[in-house]
């Protein structure tokens, strides 16, 4: 599961998706399909939403 490989909870991942910040491909049957890109981005995001941010 991509969730897990990314160390994340699959509702951040479909959060993302709804915010445009990635488009997972889709299999016939709508089950979304990570490519090593979409993984890297969302490492990315991961780390960049870790960084702590003065209100």
């Amino acid at each position: 599961m991509a969730a897990d490989l990314v160390g994340m909870d699959p509702q951040s991942l479909r959060l993302y998706e709804r915010r445009g910040l990635l488009e997972p491909a889709r299999t016939d049957g709508g089950t979304r399909r990570y490519s090593s890109d979409d993984l890297a981005r969302l490492q990315r995001i991961g780390h960049l939403s870790a960084i702590p941010r003065p209100l």
